[in-house]
């Protein structure tokens, strides 16, 4: 990624918000959108990705569909407060493990999983999480989620 700055102006929040909507659309389709030349959006978007703005492009996968229907929340503490960035990285490997974010508050860790069951979750938890240094686990079940989204950032 490139330490460069690069002017998000209206064409290029119009080519972000389309690709969040659908980052199959082709060149074509987005050029054809925005009245501009294929070229204009080819090099636009190589210039996004060059510069770190688009990170990459990745597929929503039905998770209940697979067989994966248990759907947590789990807060944790490191055993060892030092290294929490070594500790994240770590984590992220970890089975089932869909995002981990570093918080404020009574845990340090929100670890966002999904299992087959819960008494699966739990064995992930102990064999694989655990280990890495941490504790204090707490688990909010997530009742309901039908289907994972992502809604288009509106830029400023």
């Amino acid at each position: 990624m490139c330490s460069k700055k690069m002017k998000i102006d209206t064409i290029n929040k119009k080519i972000l918000f389309l690709l969040q909507e659908d980052a199959r659309r082709s060149y074509k389709e987005i050029a054809e959108h925005l009245k501009r030349s294929e070229t204009t959006v080819r090099d636009r978007i190589k210039a996004m990705e060059r510069l770190g703005i688009i990170q990459g492009y990745t597929a929503l996968i039905n998770k209940t569909a697979l067989g994966l229907n248990f759907f947590a929340i789990i807060y944790m503490n490191p055993t060892v407060s030092s290294d929490l960035d070594g500790i994240t990285e770590k984590v992220k490997k970890v089975k089932n493990v869909l995002r981990v974010y570093q918080i404020s508050g009574n845990h340090r860790l929100a670890v966002f999983m999904v299992a087959a069951s819960y008494k699966e979750l739990k064995e992930i938890i102990r064999t694989q999480v655990i280990p890495i240094g941490l504790k204090d686990e707490e688990i909010i079940t997530i009742l309901e989620a039908d289907k994972e989204f992502i809604s288009p950032l509106e830029i400023p």
